[in-house]
């Protein structure tokens, strides 16, 4: 009786559980439920995805339209397009002076016309201080990187680092890089022929780099396996690990944050940190001087004032050269490397370019600072391929304060990102005709004659946020094509390609494969 009483009372119990969860659904059947159960997620998904899909509409500007979760960064996301690519389709949609744009949930506002672009950039700079890129807290040499700051931290930096660039201090790094561009030229001797020029030019920046910024001979030429040189490859390496922590950087911050995404491998970031401490510890032990950017960090280092908000010491002092490092090579290699690319195509342009070059070394015997600087056609060809290659080809700030457009009823709201797509201005034809075609005669009267009312040339930025190493990179950009074009004859081989495909997986403009071309000892040396 007793087993019967307990059998009784089990068979009740798991009824009344079937009966309980019974009472939890919505239906008798459990596949309506199951629909019903993921209908329900998606349209809660849905509608947070979609909640700020409205923000423009609201404010009764001109946007693309947005499609759910992913915004209009779809082909970005995917890596089917660049992200200076994208910004230049869109600017090409639409003749309004500024748009709205969805970047995943997130508003972003896009700059179109050229005196809106120079009001945010140089007049009203003070509104639009900081980068939408984000300083990530838990990597500290990251975090204190000069790009990545917000003001006032971002201001107090940049005026510490701002005398490693004076004319003083290039004239004194001159000879530094003009022999690295001698050892470039060896190379090219013992190497003529078939070459993919955007290595050898990363060698060359490479050298320079790490010379001028850490003191240390990366010794690129000899050794194909120089560990610097491996550093800059892992960088910005065509990865998908790569390409959506970059990206996340500037359009998911959140990411950044959530799951400590790192841009720099810590194999990377532990390697520089190291070789630039024992070359400090070195220079500051013998008391030598290298004439280089390490001088300034270890000057900066001696004269500081802990007492300061901003004290600059330990890991700011080594971000400073990484940030050289990191920003210096890619954007030298690529600037002398689209030239020499574009020059291979064109080489009427070439021939130009060398008779000046061999007129200078006719006049002065060698290679000067002073008349390097001067040569009006080798500038010319350099700012128009910066022109069709700008190497970060989009300049974003963030506002952080309301600011009223001018003559408009639009207000930018604090915090709302804001983006310049350089792209779409470099290849307007409204500015720039026939703006697929290299011509260095474009700039024939400089680089002002296209910024007098509005910015439609930036190539690196404007503003008090300008690049800080522009003036170091046209140096060694300068350098390296006049040796190169003094000795050697850039011309097409059958990889060339009739037009450079960018890789979308990188943040800066670099082609899918390469820049190929054959290099041919000249006959007769300028």
């Amino acid at each position: 009786m007793h087993s019967m009483h307990v059998s009784v009372a089990s068979v009740a119990s798991q009824t009344r559980k079937v009966q309980s969860v019974r009472n939890m659904l919505v239906t008798s059947s459990w596949i309506i439920d199951f629909v019903i159960l993921i209908a329900t997620i998606w349209f809660i998904a849905y509608k947070y995805a979609t909640r700020k899909f409205n923000y423009w509409t609201e404010r009764n500007v001109y946007h693309i339209k947005p499609i759910p979760f992913i915004g209009n960064f779809k082909d970005v996301a995917l890596f089917k397009i660049t992200i200076g690519e994208w910004l230049k389709k869109m600017y090409d949609s639409t003749d309004e002076p500024y748009f709205g744009i969805f970047a995943y949930d997130e508003p972003h506002l896009v700059i179109k016309d050229p005196k809106l672009v120079k009001q945010i950039l140089v007049k009203d700079a003070n509104s639009f201080t900081d980068r939408t890129v984000t300083a990530p807290e838990h990597n500290e040499l990251i975090a204190n990187l000069l790009f990545l700051q917000k003001s006032p931290k971002w201001k107090v930096y940049r005026s510490k680092v701002s005398p490693a660039f004076t004319s003083g201090k290039l004239k004194l790094m001159f000879h530094t890089v003009n022999e690295i561009s001698k050892d470039l030229n060896r190379y090219l001797g013992k190497n003529l022929g078939d070459l993919e020029m955007k290595e050898v030019c990363a060698k060359f920046s490479t050298d320079a780099i790490a010379r001028c910024a850490f003191g240390i001979n990366s010794h690129c030429f000899e050794d194909d396996n120089s560990t610097f040189r491996k550093c800059g490859k892992r960088v910005f390496d065509f990865s998908w690990r790569n390409g959506i922590i970059q990206t996340a950087y500037f359009f998911r911050p959140q990411w950044v944050a959530w799951f400590h995404l790192d841009f720099l491998e810590k194999e990377v970031s532990d390697y520089l940190v190291d070789a630039f401490s024992k070359t400090m510890k070195h220079r500051e032990e013998t008391n030598t001087k290298g004439n280089d950017f390490l001088d300034l960090l270890i000057e900066l280092k001696k004269n500081q004032d802990l007492r300061e908000k901003y004290a600059f010491e330990g890991v700011k002092v080594i971000a400073q050269a990484v940030q050289f490092f990191l920003a210096g090579f890619e954007t030298t290699s690529s600037a002398i490397s689209y030239t020499l690319y574009e020059l291979c195509k064109h080489p009427k342009y070439q021939n130009t370019l060398r008779e000046e070059i061999k007129a200078t070394v006719a006049k002065d015997g060698d290679i000067t600072y002073e008349n390097l600087m001067g040569m009006k056609y080798l500038d010319m060809c350099i700012q128009e391929t910066l022109r069709m290659y700008p190497v970060l080809p989009f300049l974003d700030r963030r506002c952080n304060t309301e600011y009223k457009i001018p003559d408009s009823d639009f207000v930018i709201e604090k915090g709302l990102p804001v983006y310049i797509p350089m792209f779409g201005l470099h290849f307007d034809e409204k500015y720039f005709p026939e703006p697929f075609e290299y011509k260095p005669e474009r700039f024939e009267k400089g680089t002002s004659v296209y910024n007098k009312d509005g910015l439609v040339f930036l190539p690196f930025g404007e503003g008090p946020r300008i690049c800080i190493g522009e003036r170091f990179g046209l140096l060694a950009t300068k350098l390296a094509l006049v040796r190169i074009l003094s000795e050697f004859e850039v011309v097409r081989n059958m990889q060339t390609p009739d037009v450079v495909e960018f890789e979308p997986k990188s943040l800066v403009l670099q082609s899918k494969i390469g820049l190929p071309m054959k290099v041919k000892k000249l006959t007769q040396t300028a």
